[in-house]
């Protein structure tokens, strides 16, 4: 049960910092991105999802070592070239925005 238990807390904590670092980045990079393209309303799913790949390779790589959770088995940190990648992903989406309006027009 202590198991379960502490898997059901990390969840919540994980969907917690989820949610307050997705929000804030989110909400900076929109009030930089506004500036530069006209803002649609679509463009928040391509930050969403970045920032969404950002936290995880942010979660993987240094937070599931803090938690509650304790197991064997998902206690890796993401390998080097998987973090790049993901990162890589998640600038690109970030950047779609940027890309779209001016290679697009």
């Amino acid at each position: 049960m202590t198991k379960l238990a502490s898997s059901i807390l990390e969840m919540i904590r994980m969907m917690i910092i989820m949610m307050i670092f997705v929000t804030v980045l989110g909400n900076i990079e929109h009030q930089i991105l506004k500036n530069w393209v006209p803002w649609e309303g679509l463009y928040f799913l391509f930050l969403f999802v970045g920032n969404v790949l950002w936290f995880l390779v942010f979660y993987r790589n240094r937070l599931q070592f803090s938690g509650w959770y304790r197991s064997a088995a998902t206690q890796h940190k993401l390998s080097r070239n998987t973090t790049r990648i993901v990162m890589a992903l998640g600038m690109i989406l970030i950047g779609a925005p940027i890309m779209i309006t001016w290679f697009m027009v």
